[in-house]
């Protein structure tokens, strides 16, 4: 079984505060609705207040259900990754700031096969598009039925520039290894068609974990520097 270090994780932080914040602003419009149940109520522009604020609560609400979703991706992922062999080391929740720029990271692997950075999404619906698009097309079926869609931002490109400021920050610290930039949608009922060469993207728990396990790096990077790489992401 692989050893799991957690970093503080920046989307349960944020779904927290959004909740907070939901809570808080519901509770306006849920208690003037009881005042107004007993004769009170405010006059003019006023008697509108509870309503905007309430307004505003639901939009936190919104965003505190897509944070959790993708929290539950996240969650997904790591239960895969735990299954690795005994050797691997995965960093979950990492946060890396560079003079390249701030990336976030879902999970950083380190094993005797190599290093990778895996992108967690947990979309649903049908993902289409293709390496080098800027962004890429969420086609969605609403609760009524209806069918719409969205771009996203292309997460394939997101994990290149991942794998961009974590190598160059281990070269900075003496370390000079292969980086494989993964990208993994979490969600069972999403379905993915895009085009790729140099970036693998999975949608099954089974083709990330067999790509991690049997994959044949590049650059075969030796014990002491996986170690080094270890001990760089623990700080």
């Amino acid at each position: 079984m692989a050893n799991i270090h957690e970093g503080e994780n920046q989307l349960k932080a944020q779904a927290n505060k959004s909740l907070t914040l939901a809570i808080f602003f519901l509770a306006f419009p849920a208690i003037y609705f009881l005042v107004f149940s007993q004769g009170f109520h405010f006059d003019g522009f006023f008697h509108l207040v509870p309503i905007l604020l309430g307004g505003i609560g639901v939009h936190f609400l919104h965003r505190f259900q897509a944070l959790r979703s993708g929290i539950k991706g996240e969650s997904r992922t790591a239960n895969v990754l735990r299954g690795l062999p005994d050797g691997y080391e995965v960093f979950s929740s990492v946060s890396l700031s560079t003079k390249e720029g701030t990336a976030e990271y879902d999970h950083i692997i380190a094993g005797e096969n190599g290093l990778f950075v895996v992108e967690v999404k947990n979309h649903n619906g049908t993902i289409k598009g293709s390496e080098e698009e800027h962004s890429w097309t969420q086609h969605k079926v609403g609760q009524k039925g209806g069918q719409y869609s969205k771009q996203m931002r292309n997460p394939v490109k997101q994990v290149r520039r991942q794998v961009y400021i974590l190598s160059n920050h281990l070269k900075e610290n003496g370390v000079n290894v292969w980086i494989e930039g993964v990208v993994f949608f979490s969600n069972p009922k999403t379905k993915v068609h895009v085009r790729t060469e140099k970036t693998p993207v999975f949608h099954s728990p089974e083709q990330l974990s067999h790509y991690l396990n049997t994959y044949v790096p590049k650059r075969k990077a030796d014990n002491v520097v996986l170690e080094k790489v270890k001990s760089l992401l623990l700080k």
